[in-house]
């Protein structure tokens, strides 16, 4: 019963019941101004509770072996992406689908912070960093890899780059919520009004009625893989099991604690869906967004929500 709590908690079965609605062809939607409150929302609360955190931890020990491990493994997925995947592919789709899973998914992370408070487990504030962190160096390293190799000129400087990666709106509520998180903890008013805005069953509402939206949205991108290269959906599947695995291995290796262990692991085995494929779209056009788009959206993103959560926790909970 236990193990059947784990897999089936709230937002899986929320998720479930907006997939099933549009395989059903139900006329089920969500008006876009509320998905993009539910979005900032998620995003302030997060960043604001890891602010809390940050100052109680600090940064420094497990944490700076996190964000260690975060950076190479944003520049280790490109990398071995690009290499299996030019050939078949070519350079700018494999480059843009280093990019996609060398960075992360925001709304994964998300819905791992919340399973580990739904079951009482706790993290540390420098997650959020490592979750920040790894938005932006696979994006570069990709685009890079892929302009030396086809000899074009760039349609943007590196550091035009990294200013858009910096300057995504969504990254910027969860820096700055962080920010404000530490500075109100650093004066002793943390426990303000605002606290019960994103805490409790306030934030639990919104986790659940934005991944019911992401249920539908899901539903829509697997009705498309009828003919979909089973390069890609192997790879979509594959990738993100491996680089999980390579985390847990070194939670196994570092000891870290068991909240900070899965979501250093969803970091690793998620795939970006809104923030890289932004950017790409326009540093890196030679690229095929229909295909590294649904990878990590129709494929990555429910594996992980469905599967992933509940596996890796139950992995880390018997090996870390």
């Amino acid at each position: 019963m236990e193990a059947l709590t784990t897999v089936l908690n709230p937002g899986v079965l929320f998720f479930i019941l907006g997939f099933v609605a549009v395989l059903l062809k139900s006329n089920l939607s969500i008006p876009e101004p509320v998905v993009r409150f539910l979005s900032l929302y998620l995003m302030l609360s997060i960043g604001f509770k890891g602010g809390i955190s940050l100052y109680h931890s600090t940064l420094s020990g497990d944490g700076i072996v996190i964000i260690g491990i975060i950076i190479g493994m944003s520049a280790l997925v490109p990398f071995y992406s690009y290499l299996l995947l030019k050939r078949p592919l070519g350079v700018a789709d494999a480059a843009a689908i280093g990019a996609t899973y060398g960075s992360n998914s925001t709304l994964t992370y998300i819905t791992a912070a919340g399973f580990l408070t739904s079951i009482g487990q706790t993290y540390e504030g420098y997650m959020t960093v490592a979750l920040v962190v790894m938005e932006t160096p696979a994006i570069i390293i990709s685009v890079i890899m892929a302009q030396c190799a086809m000899k074009t000129k760039a349609t943007k400087s590196t550091s035009m780059v990294i200013r858009e990666s910096l300057t995504d709106g969504t990254l910027i509520v969860l820096v700055g919520s962080m920010g404000i998180g530490y500075v109100l903890t650093a004066l002793g008013t943390e426990a303000s009004p605002l606290a019960a805005f994103i805490e409790g069953d306030m934030f639990t509402g919104m986790l659940v009625f934005f991944l019911l939206y992401m249920g539908t949205v899901v539903g829509r991108k697997v009705r498309e893989l009828d003919h979909f290269p089973p390069l890609l959906l192997a790879f979509a599947i594959a990738a993100p099991v491996v680089n999980g695995l390579i985390a847990i291995g070194l939670c196994m290796i570092f000891g870290f604690e068991h909240g900070d262990a899965l979501l250093l692991t969803i970091l690793c085995a998620s795939a970006s869906y809104i923030v890289a494929p932004a950017i790409l779209k326009d540093t890196l056009p030679e690229a095929n967004p229909a295909k590294f788009l649904t990878m990590s959206m129709g494929i990555t993103f429910p594996l992980n929500i469905v599967i992933g959560i509940p596996v890796y926790w139950w992995m880390i909970e018997r090996l870390v």
